[in-house]
């Protein structure tokens, strides 16, 4: 009867463990299940709030050909302007259909709604004015300019809503064979991406000259704007007729505010930290105009993207009174009136 007894009281102290173990179980999954459809896009609370619709922008007349771009947007029910919609990919398309390249953008989003919103625009590119060069019995001559009204395809992406200068990526595409093709990785930068000058029809833009589009990269203290040929592997076209130096020059966009009070500037002869400075008195009504910036630039390339880089400190030709010099350090930059930011 002991034994019997004993049985009986182990098979219990099974079954009450068991349960201890079982109900905090069952009750962690309720609670995963009601946290799974914020965190499921395809879950059926967000089916309701989350709707996919399709936009095109073109078609785009590149070579003789009709090419569209075909975007998917998610749009977030209730949520508030600036959180309520995002791109979720793209593809570009011929007139027959055939997909000659997507690409997709990750999604994020919380009970407000998208916590980053995607949005790009297209434009097809104008090779009217483009110019070129040939070799006829051992002399250099130009090609008379291209009258072609589409020559490429430039797709802008990033973040919206964004200030102005915080930064994007661009991509360029060309007819290869008969393919659309990018001509590089999503190029981004933390900066400006100058718009084209209007082309040969509304949705078309034109280049800028020797092919180029310009990005204007930020530092702590103003712009470097620097021309990329894109038609050629995003080459750095510097200002190569303004190469004494073994920095290139770029042009440079200076926001200046004058100072109240006297003070002085360390002003080099040449672009050289090893270079021995004068020193000039720069008072609130002096003429301070602003030359080149003279830095070296390279095109990083990682497996996703291109960036633009520059020297953190680049140096900057001034005219000051007539006087022409170079300054970088921060307190030459203070005393010229400008202001460190980001």
């Amino acid at each position: 009867m002991a034994k019997l007894s004993n049985k009986f009281f182990v098979i219990l102290s099974l079954v009450w463990n068991r349960s201890l173990i079982v109900w905090p179980c069952l009750l962690l999954i309720a609670l995963n299940a009601q946290d799974a459809p914020a965190k499921d896009l395809d879950g059926e609370l967000d089916a309701g709030r989350i709707q996919s619709r399709e936009r095109r922008m073109g078609p785009f007349k590149i070579e003789g050909k009709d090419f569209s771009v075909v975007i998917m947007e998610l749009k977030y029910q209730g949520s508030s302007m600036g959180f309520d919609k995002t791109v979720e990919s793209f593809s570009i398309v011929d007139q027959e259909g055939k997909v000659h390249f997507e690409k997709s953008f990750p999604i994020e989003y919380d009970d407000g709604g998208f916590t980053e919103s995607w949005g790009m625009g297209a434009n097809a590119l104008d090779s009217r004015g483009l110019k070129g060069f040939r070799v006829e019995s051992g002399v250099l001559k130009e090609i008379p300019p291209k009258d072609h009204p589409g020559a490429g395809l430039v797709l802008y992406y990033g973040f919206v809503p964004n200030a102005p200068s915080s930064g994007g990526s661009c991509q360029v595409f060309a007819l290869k064979g008969e393919d659309m093709v990018p001509l590089f990785r999503p190029l981004t930068l933390n900066g400006k991406i100058y718009q084209l000058e209007p082309g040969s029809n509304p949705n078309g833009r034109r280049l800028f000259e020797y092919d180029t589009m310009r990005f204007g990269v930020r530092t702590r203290w103003f712009e470097v704007v620097v021309p990329l040929k894109v038609f050629d592997n995003l080459r750095v076209l510097p200002l190569h007729y303004h190469l004494p130096y073994s920095y290139p020059a770029f042009d440079v966009v200076v926001k200046r505010r004058p100072s109240e009070k006297d003070t002085f500037v360390r002003f080099f002869n040449e672009p050289k930290a090893s270079s021995i400075p004068r020193h000039l008195i720069i008072k609130k009504e002096t003429k301070v105009e602003f030359i080149f910036a003279y830095t070296r630039v390279s095109i990083k390339s990682g497996s996703n993207e291109c960036v633009i880089s520059i020297d953190d400190m680049p140096w900057l030709k001034v005219r000051i009174d007539g006087e022409e010099g170079f300054v970088r350090d921060a307190e030459d930059l203070l005393a010229l009136g400008l202001r460190e930011s980001g």
